[in-house]
């Protein structure tokens, strides 16, 4: 018996105390259940006041948004033929439908390299250092000369190599009686056939290029001589500057006495080295601030430069050191002219413009930019966004409505099929009562000083009656028409200070939710604290709880205890007597 357990309950004595005693710290407990009823009636009210909040936030928001002076400024644009002209409108811009007639649209001016001063092929280099445009392949070319009268052909397989010169083409055209000539001027070649013989040049199994290097083709009509189809002479893009074939113009060579230099376009100076690549210098003028795009023709062997902006605007070029524009061609280059814009609006005179975007300076149409497209004629429409503020009005009043919902629901008290009633969470709450009539006399009445033409929103097409605290729609008509045909008037009903809807909504609402010193979050802050009194509370009475239950339970383990010894003395005097 010595290591008997006590805790457990009735083992000496037969007796359940434990039960006992749970079942009486359960009713202990009873008057905690009270409390706890109490908090969660507490928090339940605190929740639904947070919902109040948020909606009384939302109709706030709704009431700035229709003070704000942008949304009546906004506007909506459309175009009868976007392929011709499009518009795009500023806030508070004018408002109508315009014509626009595009008679011709703007391009941009081009500066073109002179090419004489590029220099031409030298006839003394080898084949393949000749500066044709293309790569020499060496091998083997055909040419032919037909008898016009019998029909009659010789041809002749030439074969060319690398470290060959043009001597060596014209010699091989010779013992057919072609004359071969070079036009420096021109830069182009020559083939003058025998004459009553026609030239038919290449063939299929030709292994060389020559003649594509020389831009030699079969002429047409039969009878006359072949000339390149263009200049031969032609730089090199992956060059430098130094390898191209460039005009030395005074007689010496382009880099003598510098390596580097600059030039300006249109002032912007650009830098450059001997070194660089041909297209690297075509790159760093496109990307630079001149404003053009510079490009390479290699067919017509010319450098040009493009403005970016279309208009009939100029393209200056200079050397500031070294002399590479001018023996580029550029600094003297030939410049085509562009055009500028020619318009005309309602059929009025025509207008210009250095660009195809047609802005409000150019136009008179203050706010309003047209991009043309094409020539053509097409209608604009530049009009008051009533979409935007019809949306704004009646997110007002739906979010009014959402508000005395809400306030219904959490107010009425309902009764079921027994009879028993059910209060709502904030039935007797007579501030929340309050608030659905506040927002009631907002809505309703006629309201005196912001308009003469507009009172009430029954003007614009809404009511509200007897049996409910919502507003309804009964004419969007009405606030369509307000929109477009009185738009300033609506603008005073709405916004004016302190007298108008929206004002008085936002007076309303901002006193109810402030963070800091609102009616609603100080009551929900009202209810925490309530409910963090009624926290200690149920901790307090916990605690007593705890403490009765540990008396009750050392009083029966002492019992238990003593019962115990009294059953071990008993066991002991009924040994000695004897007692079975």
């Amino acid at each position: 018996m010595a290591g008997m357990d006590l805790s457990v309950s009735g083992l000496a004595s037969g007796f359940d105390w434990k039960s006992m005693v749970d079942q009486l710290t359960q009713v202990e407990r009873q008057p905690q259940a009270r409390v706890k009823t109490e908090q969660a009636d507490l928090g339940r009210r605190r929740d639904a006041l947070g919902q109040i909040a948020t909606r009384l936030s939302d109709l706030k928001s709704k009431a700035q948004a229709l003070q704000s002076t942008t949304l009546y400024k906004g506007r909506t644009s459309s175009t009868s033929d976007a392929t011709t002209a499009t518009i795009a409108t500023e806030n508070d811009s004018v408002v109508g439908d315009y014509t626009i007639a595009i008679h011709n649209l703007a391009t941009p001016a081009v500066l073109k390299s002179d090419t004489t001063v590029l220099k031409k092929i030298d006839q003394t280099q080898n084949l393949k250092d000749i500066a044709w445009g293309r790569t020499f392949v060496g091998g083997s070319f055909t040419v032919a000369v037909r008898n016009n009268t019998t029909g009659v052909l010789q041809t002749k397989q030439i074969t060319v190599s690398d470290t060959d010169q043009l001597s060596t083409v014209y010699s091989g055209l010779a013992t057919l009686g072609i004359t071969a000539t070079y036009d420096s001027a021109t830069d182009t070649f020559r083939f003058a056939p025998p004459a009553g013989k026609s030239l038919v040049l290449g063939a299929p199994n030709d292994t060389s290029n020559i003649l594509r290097c020389m831009k030699m083709f079969t002429p047409t009509p039969t009878g006359v001589d072949a000339v390149s189809s263009g200049p031969i002479g032609s730089l090199d893009p992956s060059k430098t500057l130094d390898q191209q074939n460039i005009n030395d113009l005074t007689g010496t060579k382009l880099f003598d006495g510098y390596s580097s230099g600059s030039f300006k376009v249109n002032q912007t100076t650009i830098s450059y080295d001997k070194t660089d690549t041909f297209a690297t210098i075509l790159s760093r003028i496109s990307a630079s601030d001149a404003g053009v795009t510079a490009t390479y023709d290699q067919a017509a062997n010319r450098i040009q430069l493009r403005n970016k902006s279309p208009g009939n605007r100029s393209i200056g070029v200079e050397d500031s050191s070294g002399r590479l524009m001018e023996a580029l061609g550029l600094s003297n280059g030939i410049l085509v002219a562009g055009n500028d814009l020619e318009f005309s609006i309602d059929g009025g005179a025509r207008q210009r413009c250095a660009s195809n975007t047609i802005t409000a300076e150019d136009s008179g149409l203050s706010g309003i930019t047209l991009t043309a497209k094409q020539t053509g004629e097409v209608t604009v429409n530049a009009a008051v966004d009533v979409v935007g503020i019809k949306k704004a009005v009646q997110d007002l009043v739906t979010s009014a409505n959402s508000v005395q919902s809400l306030v219904a629901t959490l107010t009425t008290s309902s009764r079921d099929a027994s009879g028993k009633v059910t209060s709502g969470v904030l039935a007797y709450d007579q501030t929340v009562f309050q608030i659905g009539s506040a927002i009631r006399a907002i809505f309703m009445p006629q309201l005196a000083g912001p308009s003469s033409t507009f009172r009430g929103l029954e003007d614009l097409g809404f009511k509200t009656s007897g049996y409910s605290n919502e507003v309804t729609v009964v004419s969007e008509s009405k606030l369509t028409d307000a929109i477009t045909s009185n738009l300033p008037e609506l603008q005073k009903f709405l916004t004016t200070a302190s007298t108008g809807l929206a004002a008085k909504v936002v007076g309303f609402a901002t006193p109810m939710v402030d963070d800091i010193s609102g009616t609603i979050p100080t009551r929900q802050k009202a209810i925490t604290e309530q409910v963090n009194r009624l926290n200690d509370q149920l901790d307090a009475m916990e605690r007593r709880v705890q403490a009765n239950r540990e008396r009750m339970l050392a009083g029966f383990r002492a019992m238990e205890a003593a019962q115990s010894k009294s059953n071990q003395q008993l066991q002991f005097l009924n040994q000695k007597l004897g007692i079975g």
